[in-house]
């Protein structure tokens, strides 16, 4: 196939693997757990949902409030004002602290979590430490919150799995090595940009994730909040035809892609994709619609999911690609994604009967 010539261009040639390809057995698994386990992880899981609920609630609320009573108005903004004044960095070690916590830790458990890495931590890991080709993890799809993206920190950050805990020898430095790609709007929205920095982000812009390449790898949600608005519990969409300024990134910083798809992440939870909320959140990148799970609340659905990390892609080193190199391997990198659906969508029960509709 054209994936498997262009592969071997590659600039760094991957681990031999021993195992076949796709994988037949979960990397990890969560899905021995006990009834206090899977509560307890609910609620950690709620404790994002919820916040990601009522800040943009807040600061509706706040905006409302200063036409009404200005006295009123001004108690309602102190938190914001609070959430200006803390710097990024407090937020990220707060959140390194945090989410290694036991209470945080029964997450994967609450969702039946498995995850099925066919380019092992191990090897991302030795990569990040020895400074070789940097990696852009490429996920999908976007959904309303990352609750797949966040089993699979907490899985990598020490959760203990059906067969213990990771052995990741670098899981230590697990949000340094792979920060999240956000909207640059949502750095600066008060109270989300607490929520999210947690998880250690930096800008999507082109100049920052470039200079991010010089240094280490990040990961990318490639299609963006559009996805939200158009993927369901029945269908899943993503939006990759027109995004192909990840891969001229890519070449150009010579580093890999490496595609992985978030079976869940529109399961979880469901928005409101029409109105006024919908529209305005396209256009910043942010999710300021209504959304929904379990009993009709803000709080995640009890659903399976599951992470499948593909290979990389084995892109070459172009500093300066032609429209023609970009087009070639972002239809690879299409094919490789859309393989990596079928693949493994067999190993979650909502996903039996869906198709990938890429966009």
């Amino acid at each position: 196939t054209n994936e498997r010539s262009m592969s071997s261009s590659s600039t760094i040639p991957l681990k031999k693997k021993k195992k076949a390809l796709p994988l037949k057995e979960p990397t990890r698994s969560y899905l021995k757990s006990t009834a206090k386990e899977r509560w307890t992880g609910f609620a950690a899981a709620s404790v994002f949902s919820v916040a990601y609920y009522l800040a943009p609630t807040w600061l509706a609320l706040t905006l409302m409030a200063s036409v009404v009573s200005r006295s009123f108005a001004m108690v309602l903004t102190l938190p914001i004002v609070v959430s200006m004044a803390i710097p990024a960095r407090w937020i990220q070690e707060l959140g390194k602290k945090m989410l290694t916590t036991s209470f945080f830790l029964q997450i994967p458990k609450y969702f039946a979590f498995e995850e099925y890495h066919e380019f092992a931590d191990e090897d991302f890991g030795k990569r990040a430490v020895e400074g070789k080709q940097p990696v852009i993890f490429c996920c999908h799809p976007h959904g309303v919150f990352p609750f797949v993206a966040t089993c699979a920190l907490m899985s990598a950050a020490g959760a203990e799995s059906d067969t213990g805990v990771s052995t990741y020898e670098y899981k230590d430095r697990i949000t340094e090595d792979m920060p999240t790609a956000v909207a640059t709007v949502l750095r600066f929205v008060p109270l989300l940009k607490d929520i999210v920095g947690l998880f250690h982000i930096i800008d999507a812009s082109g100049p920052v994730l470039g200079d991010r390449l010089t240094r280490g790898s990040f990961a990318l949600y490639v299609g963006g909040m559009t996805e939200l608005f158009f993927s369901s519990r029945t269908r899943e969409v993503v939006f990759l035809k027109k995004r192909k300024g990840f891969i001229k990134l890519a070449l150009k910083a010579g580093a890999d892609v490496v595609p992985v798809y978030l079976f869940g992440n529109t399961t979880c939870l469901s928005a409101w994709t029409a109105g006024p909320l919908a529209f305005l959140s396209r256009k910043l990148g942010v999710s300021l619609t209504l959304f929904w799970g379990r009993w009709g609340l803000p709080l995640p659905r009890p659903t399976k999911c599951v992470y499948a990390r593909g290979l990389p892609l084995g892109l070459p080193h172009i500093p300066n690609p032609t429209q023609k190199d970009i087009d070639t391997w972002h239809a690879a990198y299409c094919d490789s994604l859309q393989a990596l659906f079928d693949n493994y969508k067999q190993f979650n029960p909502d996903y039996a009967d869906k198709m990938l509709l890429i966009e």
